[in-house]
């Protein structure tokens, strides 16, 4: 990745000593120097907070809510479906005007002792529905987490903030595609920040033909120097969109 260009003047005129003017035609202006400017923190170690475990659950994310609303439901109809084969035949006989009473007392028996051991067996498999549950949004949110974490990052990318990175909590899932989305960024930040580079070079050399223009009094080369310059603005004005330090 480039690193970031500051313009910084050659030399430096001293305040005690007088001025001394010089000619553009007895000698040519210097170029200022480009000065290295350190690297971002935030390039240097993006993942360095991954390992960071967040404690608490955020806010619920419709996937979350989707996928428990759906295991609760199939299993209620899993609990119904068990349910009816083993009572209908016993209700369907205490409805039967044909059996005696002693008949009836007999299947009434084997439904209270039906009940006596369904239940139970009822409220343990409602148990494990629950623990089904409890580790399905456990499951859901190292999912929704890092989605909710890209729906934060993804506007401020298309703002044109290039700094941000999309860090994960330790166990979270989708850990691959949100090494590519920083991959995107360290991509599109260094790309950036050569184009930059390129401008503030080609803002220099506009400058030398504007002032050789100037020089040698040709108004083709002067056009063509202004031309340039209000071009290399326009080019600046668009990059200037795209952040590409911290701060």
């Amino acid at each position: 990745m480039g690193q970031p260009l500051r313009v910084a003047s050659t030399s430096e005129q001293s305040p005690d000593s007088p001025a001394e003017p010089q000619s553009a035609q007895d000698s040519p202006r210097q170029a200022p120097t480009l000065t290295i400017v350190p690297p971002n923190p935030i390039e240097a170690a993006p993942q360095s907070d991954r390992s960071r475990t967040r404690r608490g659950f955020n806010m619920a994310h419709p996937l979350q809510i989707r996928m428990l609303s759906q295991v609760i439901i199939y299993s209620a109809i899993i609990f119904v479906l068990l349910a009816i084969p083993v009572f209908k035949p016993l209700m369907q006989a205490l409805d039967n005007p044909a059996l005696s009473w002693q008949e009836r007392a007999v299947v009434a028996n084997d439904l209270l002792n039906l009940h006596a051991r369904f239940w139970p067996w009822a409220l343990g498999a409602g148990l494990v529905v629950l623990i089904h549950c409890i580790h399905s949004i456990r499951l859901m949110h190292r999912v929704a987490g890092p989605l909710a974490r890209l729906k934060q990052v993804f506007p401020q990318v298309g703002n044109g903030n290039l700094c941000v990175r999309t860090t994960l909590r330790q166990g979270d899932y989708l850990t691959p595609e949100v090494d590519l989305v920083n991959q995107m960024t360290v991509q599109l930040h260094s790309k950036i920040t050569a184009l930059k580079h390129v401008q503030v070079l080609l803002a220099l050399d506009a400058t030398r033909i504007r002032e050789l223009a100037l020089a040698k009094e040709d108004p083709a080369l002067a056009s063509l120097a202004k031309q340039m310059e209000q071009n290399l603005s326009g080019l600046k004005s668009s990059l200037d969109t795209f952040k590409t330090h911290s701060g």
